[in-house]
């Protein structure tokens, strides 16, 4: 297993919109989906630099927004405008939060990272109040729905060094994970299709050929670069790809793909 540098790349620094040149514009479509009937405080469990949690603050501000993160970069750069958003520093294993606090918990891209994502799970279920929500994206890059599935079966490690994705799921697993936590599965749905892995397997394998990580998502890039004619040719090269494969993904919404968004619901006390 590869120790990833959580402390030495930046996600979610840039901003997030429901506008589909936003890469991140599916997820947060279907989390504000799931949180249409969700009132109080809602919280996001490994929110980096809080793009998203400032993005569902700025949809739905009637709701109290919290947002955590291990990295104490992320947060400190979420804080510098944390536009309405509370920000804590803490563990996923660990949340440094009461019990029951939360309506509902959000998570996107976080349980591939973690060496014990049941733990993180359960964690979760702890800080929801009873009936509470939660959302989650995860990639599923374990079956023969992925390119990256495929591809790991011959040795293909990119995206576990350069994107610290140590864990690959199938959507069995997901929702046994989910289960035997307590948590009542409702609808998911499915993203990143054949274009979207084809370019997510070229960008990390081009990190692989490099022999060396980028600080920040392109997005993040594109935010804070000057501006001149490669940040333009790249943002339109980002663009153009987060369109499609927002189309895509729309277009096949129930077909598997190499990431899936649940909801759940907090039923039940677990034996621990």
């Amino acid at each position: 297993m590869i120790d990833f540098d959580y402390e030495s790349k930046l996600w979610g620094a840039h901003e997030v919109r429901l506008t589909p040149t936003h890469l991140g514009a599916l997820r947060l479509r279907y989390c504000l989906e799931d949180l249409k009937d969700v009132t109080g405080k809602v919280l996001e469990v490994g929110c980096g630099a809080g793009g998203m949690v400032k993005a569902i603050k700025s949809y739905r501000p009637d709701l109290e927004i919290y947002g955590c993160d291990i990295s104490r970069q992320a947060i400190l750069t979420a804080e510098r405008n944390p536009q309405g958003v509370t920000f804590r520093e803490g563990n996923a294993y660990d949340l440094p939060f009461e019990d029951e606090s939360f309506s509902a918990v959000v998570m996107f891209d976080l349980l591939e990272h973690l060496d014990d994502p049941r733990r993180a799970v359960v964690e979760t279920y702890r800080v929801l109040k009873s009936e509470g929500l939660f959302h989650l994206f995860v990639p599923c890059e374990g079956g023969f729905n992925s390119l990256h599935g495929i591809l790991s079966h011959v040795g293909w490690r990119a995206k576990e060094k350069y994107g610290g994705h140590i864990q690959r799921y199938a959507i069995s697993e997901l929702k046994s994970l989910l289960e035997t936590s307590g948590f009542k599965l409702g609808n998911y749905r499915w993203s990143g299709h054949l274009f979207n892995q084809a370019v997510d397997v070229a960008y990390f394998s081009g990190l692989s050929i490099l022999g060396r990580n980028v600080p920040m998502s392109v997005e993040g890039y594109l935010e804070s670069a000057d501006r001149g004619f490669f940040s333009t040719a790249v943002g339109m090269l980002k663009s153009a790809i987060a369109i499609a494969s927002y189309y895509e993904s729309r277009l096949l919404t129930w077909v598997p793909g190499s990431g899936v968004h649940l909801n759940s619901e907090k039923i039940i006390e677990m034996t621990r």
